[in-house]
């Protein structure tokens, strides 16, 4: 009885495709998917949509399964990973059709629409950027022209404005209800933004005492709003956007913003407290100021606000080792100059490079505050201590395997895992300790290829002297000898190699850097690959070293001479003596800690 109501219904459809036919191209398409999903939901046998307002309230809550993929409309920049799914994807809970439209705003749109919550940073201004169109010339030049508007955007209509960025990104700016977008689009996308902006802002009226009450006196001129479009399969459209509220220094939403919440909170464990979340969301609000420099903003005080943060954190690098500034004493000298400049022209009304400019180093300081868990029991205070119990897994394989890789290259990897575990602390990166982190790789590598090269020459040398036999290919010197001449070119080929990359990659951001180990700790061995890399040249520079002397101490002992046996032995158990106190003194006792925990 199915399959045959299956068959009918089927037919019906078909016979309804085929009446399409006569429809233009675009709406034909457009109709046959509709109906070929319809088919696939029958058979699958459960409904396609449901606009019972339950689901509207629930949508935030379940899975992403419901969410078509959509692609982005305008050139946008994101600095963290592209979902599937546009985040925080919601259907609004009060449907438009019912809702009264002032005169001032525009016509409500479709009651399908669906708000998705998003962050300053999901905005991607530097992803995608349009190239220029090389075919299109210009007119010619009348004369007397003294006039030149921006004719990029010939379908801005209402209270819509162009603005450059001091950057040279060209946005829009709606004076009335204080909206933002990017500018590249066509005319009925901007249409549709329109028409976006206007529904937000019914539900901010229905909504406004709930927020003043919330967020504090926040007076209509303190909020703004930006949004932009996804179009995803079916022409469904998404406006994701964000609200900024300048009094409180925050972002926030209309819908639940589950999923934006999980992209600005999902980079560290354990954050659950609302004062240590404000930090993230004041990140983002200085992120908004400076892509978006529009806001007439009290300078005076926050260039002495900046200038607080630049003395403190100056302080600290002079005073301490463990700053957990994010710049160094020579960047925050160059700020403190710049705000005595910005302090010059706090009185201007309107200077969006000077908000620029402050709003770029309060991002900075904010992030640094979320990420050390500021104003929290458990802040961290030092640069190189973690914040986190730590991990006691213990697993036979990579353990022995790190033992036997250490004793090998003379427990150089252990000494290098420890730079790099106070540079690399909770999986975050600060970018003054990561910079003067491969500076010293530098300065060592630097190092070991002048040594490696008089080796180099030492090696060669030894093999010239009358009574090394170099007919006797099976003598042990000239064995030992070959050995340390290969040693020695491995460390020089690993330390040209590894300057090579260090000078590529090794001063890039915290961001970088950050991708770039989390990269390298999801290995077998984790950070001690890493650390077995760097330690290479002097490793092999060992070795090499190693090889020489024993080729020396062979060619040395054939012969008979009591004199030169006596002052050989005498000079070279010195020579261990002195070696073995060393190691006694340092690598030994860590050795034995390694070997047998307690």
């Amino acid at each position: 009885m199915w399959n045959a109501r299956l068959i009918q219904g089927l037919l019906k459809r078909l016979r309804q495709v085929f009446a399409a036919f006569t429809t233009s191209s675009a709406q034909r398409l457009r109709v046959l998917v509709a109906y070929f999903r319809c088919f696939l939901t029958n058979i699958r046998g459960r409904p396609r949509h449901n606009t019972s307002p339950a689901q509207y309230d629930t949508v935030a809550n379940t899975s992403s399964a419901h969410c078509p993929r959509v692609t982005s409309l305008l050139p946008l920049h994101d600095r963290r990973a592209e979902s599937s799914t546009p985040p925080g994807v919601m259907h609004s809970s009060t449907p438009s059709c019912i809702m009264p439209t002032p005169s001032a705003l525009p016509q409500a749109i479709s009651p399908c629409t669906s708000f998705a919550p998003i962050t300053a940073n999901e905005v991607l201004r530097y992803r995608d950027r349009p190239l220029v169109n090389t075919s299109r010339t210009h007119d010619p030049l009348p004369v007397l022209t003294r006039s030149f508007p921006n004719q990029s955007c010939p379908w801005l209509t209402g209270n819509w404005t162009s603005k450059v960025h001091p950057e040279g990104a060209l946005y829009l700016y709606n004076s009335t209800f204080k909206a933002y977008t990017e500018a590249n689009m066509d005319g009925s996308q901007f249409r549709a933004v329109d028409k976006y902006v206007g529904e937000l802002y019914k539900l901010v009226h229905t909504s406004l005492v709930d927020l003043a009450a919330s967020v504090g006196p926040a007076a209509p001129d303190d909020i703004e709003l930006v949004v932009q479009l996804h179009v995803g399969q079916g022409d469904d459209v998404f406006c994701q956007y964000y609200f900024v509220d300048h009094n409180a220094r925050i972002l926030f939403w209309l819908h639940d913003p589950k999923n934006a919440a999980d992209n600005l909170f999902s980079a560290l464990q354990g954050v659950y407290d609302l004062s240590h979340m404000r930090y993230a969301l004041e990140e983002e609000y200085w992120v908004h100021c400076e892509r978006y420099p529009n806001h007439k903003m009290d300078r005076v005080k926050l260039v002495r606000e900046l200038r607080e943060l630049v003395m403190h954190a100056s302080a600290e690098i002079i005073t301490s080792d463990m700053s957990l500034s994010p710049f160094d004493a020579d960047e925050l000298s160059r700020i403190l100059e710049l705000s005595n400049h910005l302090q010059e022209n706090a009185e201007v009304d309107n200077a969006p490079h000077s908000i620029f400019v402050i709003a770029r180093f309060m991002h900075y300081f904010a992030g640094a505050k979320f990420l050390n868990f500021c104003g929290l029991p458990c802040a961290r205070l030092d640069a190189d201590k973690s914040i986190y119990p730590e991990a006691t897994g213990f697993h036979p394989l990579t353990s022995s395997l790190s033992f036997a890789l250490e004793a090998m290259l003379f427990w150089a990897p252990r000494a290098r895992l420890k730079d790099l575990q106070g540079v690399w602390v909770d999986e975050s990166v600060i970018t003054p300790r990561w910079k003067n982190f491969n500076r010293n790789l530098m300065t060592e590598w630097t190092g070991i290829t002048i040594y490696s090269t008089v080796m180099l020459a030492v090696d060669i040398s030894f093999l010239a002297v009358p009574n090394v036999n170099i007919g006797q290919s099976q003598s042990i010197g000239i064995i030992a000898t070959y050995l340390s001449i290969i040693f020695i070119t491995g460390s020089l080929i690993v330390s040209l190699l590894l300057a090579r990359q260090n000078q590529k990659y090794g001063f890039e951001s915290a961001d970088k850097a950050t991708e770039f180990l989390a990269n390298i700790t999801g290995t077998l061995l984790g950070m001690k690959a890493l650390a077995t890399v760097h330690s290479l040249p002097y490793a092999m520079l060992m070795w090499g070293m190693v090889y020489f002397a024993i080729a020396l101490l062979y060619n040395v002992f054939k012969s008979h001479t009591l004199a030169m046996l006596a002052s050989v032995v005498g000079g070279s158990t010195v020579v261990v003596m002195f070696i073995s106190w060393f190691l006694w003194t340092g690598k030994i006792r860590q050795l034995t800690k390694f070997a047998f925990p307690v």
